[in-house]
């Protein structure tokens, strides 16, 4: 494995906030609740010249480029829908894509968001759990980014 001129660039994703926007009877008071957070870990990256990518899936399958090194595990988030109509059906919206910034401005974009299960209903008890998973890449072409913690807001949105 060939690493970039700084072997010591490690740089963390573990928590970044969740905002939740829920959208149905403004007589429900719904709630998600975060069981745990979508985290790329910590990586390093192989080469600032090339767009380093990691893949997480809704199912929790992870997958990586060339161009990154996993330091520690990337997962999958939990969430945890309650406080809402019982056994009905609902959608999770996601925003097109987030920058996660970080030391210098710099930032890694997050894309390509998998949401699993495809069929959201709630329970009898008006409670659900799915995942999110989501793609993040570096911007390539010779930026370099700092040792630290990038991060961004991700907005959910649900409606039933």
């Amino acid at each position: 494995m060939s690493w970039c001129s700084n072997k010591n660039n490690k740089f963390r994703f573990l928590i970044f906030p969740i905002l939740a926007g829920l959208y149905s009877s403004p007589c429900l008071a719904q709630d998600i609740d975060e069981i745990s957070p979508l985290t790329f870990g910590e990586i390093a990256l192989t080469s600032y010249s090339n767009v380093a990518r990691i893949t997480i899936l809704g199912s929790g399958a992870v997958s990586t480029n060339s161009y990154v090194y996993l330091l520690s595990p990337a997962a999958r988030g939990e969430y945890r829908v309650t406080g809402a109509p019982a056994s009905s059906a609902y959608t999770v919206s996601l925003p097109l894509s987030v920058d996660l910034i970080g030391p210098g401005g710099h930032y890694f974009r997050l894309d390509n968001f998998d949401i699993s299960p495809a069929l959201h209903v709630t329970n009898a008890s008006g409670e659900d759990t799915f995942y999110i998973g989501a793609r993040m890449q570096s911007q390539g072409g010779g930026v370099v980014y700092s040792d630290g913690d990038y991060d961004g807001v991700v907005t959910i949105t649900l409606a039933f």
